[in-house]
């Protein structure tokens, strides 16, 4: 007896698929299948047939699919069920997308549609799934500070340190209480006492209070003699004086993080840019004084980029992004700290995106890859190479090789480097060593594989033995014809 499951994701996952085909994966039948509907782009005719499913799990399922179009995703943003409201936000493949969502689409998934929801979630709970999972972009994010909805605008205060003076001033403003008590609590925290860092349970909590709350000077003497420097170092509360006087603090690292302030005064900056430490010189260097806060924000974002964690919240553009003309100068300046910081910009032109690909540091060529959607491919294949936690985002772009590739990448230790090799229709090596890979992903990519033989492919499907990655391989190939594929569908109990 032949698995069905694995046949089931196979066929969800054939590109030759026609239309009567995957309309049969709707049937609750097939709902090993829907796990795949989030890793492929899919016809829209079949898309339109998902939303229009009574079965929200079927809903869900589609929701999580990246490649949705701006109408597809209004509509399940709208939809009467939150947690598929929410999938379009989250999950691997929705939080990679390579288009942020529209700031309808998520203005609806925070506002609900007309006429009430199924009552899964709170919309406060939505929100801060939305917040927690990077979904809200810039754009948005400005748009909250003044939206006609109380409840944005309450939202918007958990940022209001990113927004610029004007709409600060009007949340602070604001006719609705709660807006306003929000608004104060998050921008001007209440200057903690002695008995409450005395109160303090555990070393975090100092922390917090010294990172994030104003610090009289008595507390900030004696918070630099216990050792806290650092935190103090990155807290915006700080006066003049209190800056000037971690400018020369003996830790090198401390004065590197007070380096890289938006507020520096002319004389602490003068201080760091003689620091015997040459990265703290550096760093004071790169950016004169006056500094603007949202320059100093991506500077600070890419300053000892290495290899990054992935999360959604890094691709996140400002609220109150630098011009684009900022942007450019930085991407020719002789300091490698700019030019990463212009790599982050998506909006450069193709001249300057050919000028950093070509960059000699790496750093910037990866940022590159990792941000600008129109990275060429062979820089994205060599983020990929670098970046193993990147390396889902940077298939999802339109623009990832997957012909032709080096063939040393076959023989590569890592097997999500040679899955790349196995699933390239143009190959030019063995397609019976792939098959027979440690790996049960570079096996199942080979299976599905067009120049895997079509008799290889029906041998797998008809052996009871096979194993349950080529099944779903050899279920995903392009020799299967639509009446075969009925065929399997049958044999897996799916009605027609």
């Amino acid at each position: 007896m032949i698995a069905s499951e694995p046949v089931l994701r196979g066929i969800a996952a054939n590109p030759g698929a026609p239309l009567a085909v995957l309309l049969r994966l709707l049937a609750p039948e097939a709902a090993a299948a829907w796990p795949v509907f989030v890793r492929r782009r899919f016809p829209d005719e079949f898309v339109e047939a998902v939303l229009g499913s009574p079965g929200a799990g079927v809903r869900k399922a589609i929701a999580g699919n990246p490649w949705l179009g701006d109408d597809h995703c209004l509509r399940l943003a709208g939809d009467r069920n939150e947690l598929v409201a929410l999938r379009l936000a989250s999950g691997r493949y929705a939080e990679r997308r390579p288009r942020p969502l529209s700031d309808a689409v998520l203005e609806l998934i925070h506002l609900g549609p007309a006429g009430g929801t199924e009552g899964y979630l709170t919309r406060s709970e939505i929100a801060g799934e939305l917040y927690s999972r990077g979904a809200l972009t810039g754009s948005f994010r400005r748009r909250m500070a003044t939206h006609p909805s109380f409840e944005l605008r309450r939202q918007a205060c958990y940022f209001i340190d990113e927004l610029g003076e004007a709409q600060r001033s009007a949340l602070l403003d604001d006719p609705d209480p709660e807006v306003r008590a929000t608004a104060r609590r998050n921008h001007l925290p209440e200057v903690p006492t002695a008995e409450e860092l005395a109160g303090a349970q555990a070393d975090r909590e100092r922390v917090y209070w010294y990172s994030g709350r104003p610090v009289p000077p008595e507390l900030f003497e004696a918070a630099v003699a216990d050792g806290h420097a650092d935190s103090l170092s990155r807290n915006r509360h700080l006066a003049p004086d209190q800056v000037r006087r971690l400018a020369a603090h003996p830790d090198p690292q401390v004065r590197r993080s007070v380096a890289g302030r938006s507020d520096l005064t002319a004389e602490s900056a003068a201080l760091l840019a003689a620091d015997p430490d040459p990265d703290v010189r550096l760093r004071a260097e790169v950016e004169p004084v006056p500094r603007r806060r949202a320059q100093t924000l991506v500077l600070n974002r890419v300053d000892g980029f290495a290899v990054p964690i992935d999360h959604p919240w890094m691709f996140v553009r400002p609220v109150d992004p630098p011009a684009l003309d900022w942007y450019l100068a930085c991407a020719r300046s002789p300091y490698p700290l700019l030019r990463r910081a212009a790599a982050t910009c998506p909006d450069l032109d193709a001249e300057t995106v050919r000028l950093l690909a070509a960059d000699e540091d790496r750093e910037v060529r990866l940022l590159l890859a990792l941000y600008h959607p129109d990275a060429p491919p062979g820089l994205l294949l060599e983020a990929y190479l670098a970046l193993p936690e990147h390396r889902l985002r940077l298939r999802l772009r339109p623009a990832f090789p997957s012909r032709r590739l080096p063939a040393e990448l076959v023989r590569h230790d890592d097997p999500e480097v040679r899955e790349l090799a196995a699933a390239d229709p143009e190959f030019d090596g063995d397609p019976a060593a792939l098959l027979a890979d440690p790996a049960a992903d570079v096996r199942r990519a080979a299976a599905a594989n067009p120049r895997t033989p079509a008799a290889t492919v029906e041998a797998l499907l008809a052996d009871p033995d096979t194993a349950p990655e080529l099944l779903e391989g050899a279920a995903a190939g392009p020799h299967l014809t639509e009446r075969r594929l009925h065929e399997l569908l049958d044999r897996a109990g799916v009605p027609r």
